[in-house]
């Protein structure tokens, strides 16, 4: 179903040692002592090694436990729950188990029969440097304005009684590069954190929503069309994707002979994507001067990476190569495209006719991929609207097609 209407109303860290030093402050006002009420869930050391265990702990046990917790108060946290940073195990496309950084709260107060809903967040883009992940926001964080906006997204969904997971995705904020745009590795960190918040909670239900916004869009439908088979005993009811990153295959390919300016600073993080998904390298695939701005899209968010002396110093044909072959590069696009998907639950797609990041042309062919694919699809369109202000834009028609999910009025 199509529905269109008007609007009805950022090796990684900024750099290495400042990173390390601000995440110490950060993660100084969690004390152990506050996590410790969490029966049989070991408590998570202070400071930036919250975000390390030892890798021979993050390898040993399965997909979706928990390897250490600790209580969360400040910008990542909402009023009204309880609030845990978390650390997981996932799995990569390629099979490996590795540590996952997230967040989850539960509401307060006697849950429903059944448990409390849950609503699994997938954020938009931050960067792939480990200071950009959504789980160490507070007021100087470079992505800070992004994850409160999402903030007050979320805020009256706990406040209805949902219990709210957010993660990192694999790489981001923890060990390993962040697999930017990469399905499989979206959705298993989505699904792996849903399973583990039931380890700090039994009052939440098996019932569970994938909500994303850009990046997280593109993971809600990949979370769609996986959850049933990664974590059967959860069941996923349905996905709402707000603008969500598709037709790259077609778009990035275009953009390569094209000089547009503005729009750089997204290419170094599909780079990271793709270099996780193939074994390409940045010498394979680059200009001399793109290869010497890679450090940047190490170290930066994405904000920080659209300057003039940054990625903002480039135009689209500028970054990659024109003398070698980009095709391996070219399919990994092609092998993410979530309009090859054909997830068995509804998914809601919402888009801003404004929105100069997600071109509202991609997400109406998207709509008709999945449609021929055979999805249930309800599709939003709110004319005016920019990439971020769907966020709210999008609530009072996102509310009640999710309650309706699990059936409550």
């Amino acid at each position: 179903m199509t529905v269109r209407r008007p609007l009805a109303r950022y090796g990684k860290g900024i750099a290495a040692c400042c990173a390390a030093s601000a995440l110490a402050a950060l993660l100084a006002t969690a004390s152990p002592a506050a996590a410790g009420d969490v029966t049989g869930i070991p408590v998570g050391p202070q400071g930036a090694a919250f975000y390390h265990p030892p890798r021979a702990l993050a390898e040993r046990g399965d997909h979706g436990s928990l390897i250490w917790a600790q209580r969360l108060t400040g910008d990542a946290a909402f009023e009204g729950a309880d609030n845990w940073r978390v650390v997981y195990r996932s799995v990569t496309p390629q099979g490996r188990t590795v540590a996952v950084s997230g967040t989850v709260a539960v509401p307060h107060g006697k849950p429903p029969k059944g448990g409390w809903p849950v609503l699994s967040w997938l954020h938009g883009t931050t960067g792939v440097a480990d200071a950009c992940a959504p789980s160490l926001d507070s007021a100087d964080n470079p992505t800070h304005d992004y994850l409160q906006a999402m903030q007050q997204t979320l805020a009256p969904w706990v406040r209805r009684g949902y219990a709210v997971t957010k993660t990192d995705y694999q790489g981001l904020g923890t060990d390993g590069e962040h697999s930017y745009l990469i399905g499989e590795a979206e959705a298993r960190a989505a699904a792996d954190l849903t399973r583990a918040a039931h380890q700090l909670s039994g009052a939440l239900s098996d019932r569970w929503v994938a909500y994303g916004h850009s990046q997280g869009g593109h993971a809600a439908i990949y979370t769609a069309q996986l959850a049933a088979r990664w974590t059967p005993e959860l069941r996923l009811l349905g996905a709402v994707a707000l603008a969500p990153g598709s037709q790259l295959s077609t778009a990035v390919p275009a953009l390569r002979n094209v000089p547009v300016a503005g729009i750089s600073s997204f290419m170094p993080l599909i780079v990271r994507g793709a270099e996780t998904a193939s074994g390409l390298t940045d010498e394979e695939l680059l200009t001399p001067r793109a290869q010497e701005l890679m450090d940047d899209a190490d170290t930066l968010c994405i904000g920080q990476l659209r300057d003039a002396q940054s990625w903002g110093s480039l135009k689209t044909d500028e970054i990659f190569r024109k003398d070698v072959d980009l095709s391996a590069f070219d399919q990994v696009l092609a092998d993410n495209e979530p309009g090859t998907l054909a997830p068995r639950v509804p998914v809601l797609l919402a888009q801003g006719g404004a929105d100069a990041v997600i071109q509202p042309a991609w997400t109406d062919q998207l709509n008709e991929q999945l449609t021929a694919n055979g999805v249930d699809v309800t599709y939003l369109t709110y004319p005016g609207t920019d990439h971020r202000g769907v966020l709210a834009a999008s609530l009072p028609d996102v509310t009640p097609w999710v309650d309706g999910l699990f059936g409550r009025s």
